[in-house]
């Protein structure tokens, strides 16, 4: 089992010999330009690829510049209301889900698993022989979701961890959830995602991405689930198992 970060939530996972990218966003800026990485990986060395897997539709997890850089002959898994995105984009095998489907990659098991979040937007579980993986996305906490890690006993979390609000309204999981959700399902390793990146005006920073997030994630699984190895992956690092 290999992990790979190459920023935000785009993660290249290599589990039982075949490699999935997760939420492609590598080509920045977006949205009026404000929405930038803090580094970079070339979208023109991106290994072969057997599935992209798709939490949602939103540009920084399905973006169309970084698509253009993927073969169309890849499949794609992603949220059934996002499927016509992915055929617009020219993907020729793309296969739509939902909360509790479940897709087969020539024996690596791909759940779909409950996720929160403005639009639509799903989680999952990938299980190899060589073990199982949660991909987070950028899901806001829910019951179900806990539920689901409770049942699924993930090996590792890649889980969201920037938070971001404008008054009561939320947009992702902040560090406090994502350490209740790593401590429920038990993982033995926890890889934060979704906090590498950046605005260009400050004053909108705090609406996406709360201020020391990994800090305060560090010490949230310090105190809830201190037996949990947090291991944080900057740009173009790998956690191989």
């Amino acid at each position: 089992m290999k992990i790979t970060m190459l920023g935000h939530a785009t993660i290249l996972i290599e589990v039982d010999g075949k490699r999935i990218l997760t939420d492609p966003w590598l080509i920045d800026p977006l949205y009026l330009r404000q929405l930038r990485h803090k580094g970079t990986f070339s979208a023109e060395i991106l290994p072969p690829l057997d599935l992209v897997l798709v939490s949602h539709g939103h540009a920084d997890h399905f973006d169309p510049k970084t698509l253009l850089k993927i073969p169309k002959e890849v499949p794609v898994v992603i949220l059934k209301s996002y499927e016509n995105a992915a055929r617009k984009a020219g993907f020729k095998e793309v296969h739509p889900v939902r909360n509790g489907d479940t897709f087969f990659l020539n024996g690596v098991k791909i759940q779909t698993l409950p996720g929160k979040h403005i639009g639509g937007t799903a989680t999952y579980l990938i299980s190899g022989k060589e073990g199982k993986i949660f991909f987070g996305g950028d899901s806001e906490y829910s019951e179900p979701l806990a539920d689901a890690l409770i049942a699924c006993k993930p090996d590792v979390c890649l889980i969201p961890i920037s938070g971001g609000a404008i008054g009561f309204i939320k947009f992702h999981m902040g560090p406090k959830e994502a350490a209740r959700l790593v401590s429920v399902s038990k993982a033995a390793v926890a890889i934060p995602i979704h906090y590498h990146f950046k605005l260009r005006l400050p004053f909108l920073t705090g609406f996406l991405l709360k201020h020391n997030c990994l800090e305060d994630f560090q010490k949230e699984m310090e105190e809830v689930c201190p037996e949990t190895d947090v291991k944080i992956l900057n740009y173009n690092e790998i956690w191989e198992k």
